[in-house]
């Protein structure tokens, strides 16, 4: 069993490589039934019919095996099935932060993680506790929190520093692995 139980994956691993798989069996589909008329008839200006004789050609028109609509429909579903099973397997961003927690003598070993989207809201209920600071908004990822703070005053580098320093403190306030970065960023609001 690994050592990290943390998960590394977001959730879009389920959708994207089902969808994946469906469209690829798409792609392999349409191929497989191309070779089979070809195999068939002998010729790939063969219409779009099935071995057992069903017309499909009837709601597509009057398309042949080797007709460009139908090679790009089969390569297009192909490279989106392909892009969905890279996007479905690949890790993603890293959407939590790892937390240093003392355990107990009794408690082994034990992992604390904080998702960014909590980070994010940390940063901002600092940042709107210092006085002069009408609105808040803050994005965070692993290794950065942005703080945009507006503010009907017209010098706001003294509630710039104040507002830094405010959610720089309440970080270290928490025991992280790795304490993100902070950048605040002011605007003037009309009031």
């Amino acid at each position: 069993m690994s050592t990290r139980l943390l998960r590394n994956r977001p959730s879009r691993i389920g959708p994207a490589t089902l969808s994946a798989i469906v469209l690829l069996a798409l792609a392999v589909a349409l191929g497989w039934v191309g070779i089979a008329a070809f195999v068939a008839t002998g010729s790939v200006v063969a219409p779009l019919t099935g071995t057992s004789g069903t017309s499909a050609a009837e709601a597509a028109g009057n398309l042949h095996w080797n007709s460009a609509l139908v090679i790009a429909v089969g390569v297009v579903l192909a490279l989106l099935g392909l892009i969905s099973l890279i996007l479905g397997l690949s890790p993603g961003a890293r959407r939590i932060l790892g937390v240093r927690a003392d355990g107990s003598e009794h408690i082994g070993d034990f992992e604390v993680a904080m998702p960014t989207s909590a980070l994010s809201q940390i940063a901002a209920a600092a940042a709107d506790g210092v006085d002069g600071v009408s609105g808040v908004k803050a994005s965070s990822n692993a290794k950065s929190t942005i703080v945009t703070f507006s503010t009907p005053i017209r010098d706001f580098e003294p509630i710039r520093a104040e507002v830094e320093a405010a959610v720089k403190d309440r970080f270290a306030a928490i025991s992280f692995d790795r304490t993100p970065a902070v950048k605040v960023q002011a605007r003037r609001s009309q009031s």
